[in-house]
């Protein structure tokens, strides 16, 4: 494995081992999707040690920091040898519960707000479902299928999307977690129209209020998931108009809002939990800690008038992952998970870090960001997927997706994805460092119908505190060189994955 200057020795003296440990935990406690093949690598392409690539994939996933991995390897130094117990862990997730609120600003009225762990995003789902479950069928309302989590479209629908959960069981995928959720139906609701442009955010919220008062004349409870920042920056439909439906249909639906990107203000999360709203976010995307890791903030009062956790929560969740005053948490197995906390508390020490960044500074990072991304753009005569949001917004202003079919008109989603490949493999061969950049994401069609290819660009929490410590023309160097990096690795894998003579590499 590839590693950065200041890489471990995974000898036989004691740091080697302290480093070793600490790296077999982070890749534990969860699905088959974290685990590192023969290079140290899960499906992603993240590493499970620290490196020096230069990250820009975090809108797919990150790998720990140096920074977060030191930490952690100096919390828990000489405790590596033995397990930790259930205690150990429901301590461990009460301290992240307090930190969390903090930086969320939970307070006053919102003080009291849940707070529930999961091992990926995918897996917040069932919070979802768990915060609506009434003893009513559930019609599952999701927002962008393609925008989202690949495994949502099962998850939502509360069924297994994989054949082992992140407790262990082995399940059969793509059936139901519990009975309760076997009548379960899945709506989807597109995010984009055909042309690929965000449709408006009255067009789409005029369309899930349809579709919630469909489910109630059906007898169904609506569970409406909305998006706050998706795979391609997407902020649909706006918090107004998220407003709005809770106010006009009430009991009639619960509200999730799929901000899993994290890449959403504190402001407005206490927004979302003062209308009601169900909130999932992840630390291993924009917050930048290791895959995978996720929690959800959940309204008070959505969690006194839940129904008791259904008994197929057992194989999904252990019992410290969940407050201990939710209904029915207690029957949770009384498990330890050392991996999921390792790596939650690896993101909780990149959000505290980018807390204390000056807000000036943030915004000097993120505007020149925009810059020079837009120059390296303009140089490989490459357009961006049209976004939808505020100027300011995180989710809009920290995440591009590029439309790979405006330079090559043939690159369809799979060559996107064969590009992909080929540049987190082979950019330090080609380039002389490793470069990470985030997967495809299906956003509009070719004239022929199949889907774009496109490639995505996106900052995280511990980059803007590299960057941050730049000034003036130190940034625009930065940023200038690995751009012009970006660009030669995206030319070089167009090149070989289109497998035909393409114009000299403009990057």
């Amino acid at each position: 494995m590839l590693l950065n200057s200041g890489a471990f020795d995974l000898g036989s003296d004691g740091r080697g081992r302290s480093t070793a440990r600490l790296a077999a935990a982070l890749a534990s406690g969860g699905d088959a999707r974290i685990r590192p093949d023969t290079d140290g690598r899960n499906q992603y392409f993240a590493s499970i040690l620290p490196t020096d690539a230069l990250a820009y994939g975090s809108s797919t996933i990150s790998s720990i920091s140096q920074h977060a991995f030191d930490t952690l390897d100096r919390r828990w130094s000489g405790r590596f040898g033995r397990p930790v117990g259930a205690a150990d862990y429901a301590e461990g997730l009460a301290l992240l519960r307090v930190q969390f609120r903090e930086y969320f600003g939970l307070a006053g009225p919102l003080a009291d707000t849940a707070v529930i762990f999961a091992a990926s995003g995918t897996d917040l789902e069932y919070v979802g479902l768990a915060a609506a479950h009434d003893g009513r069928p559930l019609t599952a309302i999701l927002l962008g299928r393609d925008e989202v989590g690949s495994g949502c479209i099962h998850s939502a629908a509360g069924r297994f999307f994989a054949d082992e959960t992140a407790t262990g069981a082995r399940v059969v995928a793509q059936s139901a977690i519990d009975p309760a959720f076997a009548a379960t139906v899945l709506v989807d609701v597109a995010v984009r129209d055909a042309s690929g442009q965000p449709r408006s955010s009255p067009d789409i919220a005029a369309d899930l209020s349809q579709q919630v008062e469909k489910a109630a004349a059906d007898g169904r409870r609506a569970v409406v998931h909305v998006v706050h920042g998706s795979k391609s920056g997407l902020t649909l439909p706006a918090i107004d108009d998220v407003e709005r439906l809770v106010a006009a249909h009430g009991e009639a639906m619960t509200v999730v809002v799929d901000a899993c990107q994290l890449r959403v203000s504190p402001a407005v999360v206490r927004r979302y939990l003062e209308a009601g709203c169900v909130v999932l976010m992840t630390g291993s995307k924009f917050a930048g800690g290791p895959p995978f890791s996720g929690f959800a903030l959940v309204p008070a009062a959505v969690r006194d008038r839940a129904l008791p956790l259904p008994a197929g929560f057992r194989r999904l969740a252990t019992r410290a992952e969940w407050p201990a005053d939710w209904p029915g948490a207690d029957c949770l197995p009384a498990l330890g998970n050392f991996g999921l906390l390792l790596r939650l508390q690896a993101a909780q020490i990149e959000i505290e870090r980018f807390a204390a960044l000056p807000a000036e500074r943030l915004t000097d990072v993120i505007t020149a960001f925009g810059t020079h991304v837009g120059k390296m753009m303009t140089r490989l005569e490459l357009a961006c997927v049209p976004c939808a949001g505020k100027a300011g917004c995180l989710a809009t202003d920290t995440l591009v997706t590029i439309d790979l079919a405006s330079r090559w008109p043939r690159c369809d989603f799979d060559t996107a994805k064969a590009m992909h490949a080929l540049i987190a493999r082979n950019a330090r061969q080609w380039l002389g460092r490793e470069i990470r950049i985030g997967q495809p994401v299906k956003t509009h069609r070719l004239p022929g119908g199949a889907m774009a290819g496109t490639l995505r660009l996106s900052l995280s929490m511990p980059l803007i505190a590299e960057l941050s410590a730049l000034k003036g023309p130190a940034l625009d160097t930065r940023l200038d060189n690995d751009m012009a990096l970006v660009g030669a690795a995206i030319s070089a894998a167009a090149s070989t994955a289109l497998c035909s003579r393409q114009p000299e590499p403009l990057g």
